[in-house]
């Protein structure tokens, strides 16, 4: 099965204070984060066959550029709204920006996520990354018990989220750490490939 991964698009304009989003924020995609789900959903209608499914979290960013995909695509394809995909909750960050996290709760907590995706223990936030980390395999455990190997299945979360399902991958998220490259951009693209057993990763944050 290709499991082809898409982190929202903008949910800020130019002029806009940039904050820190998480599931209790619910904020819109604004007119660029439109534009890249068109993109994404036209890539898509391009460049790979069938879809069997498109999902996505409950977020109005998420909703929207995943319905934006069904609308490109030639063909209908179901869309279903799964909560394992929702961001992450980011507690006492949510709304507020890099500097004012950094007065409220130091600048290491803010630099070991944004570098080293560290989880703030003690920083302000809600959840586990072990409790990500189980919805992430029980998402996708279902997805492959339920599509055939060869389909292809869409599914539309945050980055945040979205940097958990190298997990699944051997050693793929401590290299993507090492290497800082685990960040995943809005409107881009990452595509990970499962065999039987074994997970590869062949696309991750590309630009469409």
């Amino acid at each position: 099965m290709k499991l082809i991964l898409a982190r929202h698009g903008n949910t800020f304009g130019p002029q806009d204070k940039v904050t820190w989003v998480g599931s209790t924020n619910d904020l819109p995609l604004v007119a660029e984060g439109l534009a890249q789900a068109e993109r994404f959903g036209a890539a898509l209608n391009k460049n790979e066959g069938k879809i069997a499914a498109i999902y996505c979290a409950p977020l109005l960013r998420t909703k929207r550029f995943a319905e934006i995909i069904a609308e490109k695509s030639k063909e209908v394809v179901p869309l279903l709204v799964d909560e394992r995909l929702t961001e992450l909750d980011y507690g006492q960050w949510s709304g507020r920006s890099d500097a004012e996290i950094e007065e409220m709760f130091g600048k290491d907590c803010l630099s070991d996520w944004i570098e080293r995706s560290v989880w703030p223990e003690h920083c302000g936030w809600a959840g586990s990354p072990r409790f990500i980390e189980e919805q992430v395999r029980s998402f996708v455990e279902e997805l492959l018990a339920k599509y055939p190997t060869d389909s292809t299945v869409v599914a539309v979360s945050s980055n945040g989220r979205l940097r958990y399902f190298l997990k699944l991958v051997g050693f793929e998220f401590e290299r993507r750490v090492a290497e800082k490259s685990f960040k995943v951009a809005t409107g881009r693209m990452c595509i990970i490939n499962f065999d039987h057993d074994k997970a590869s990763v062949s696309a991750w944050n590309e630009k469409v």
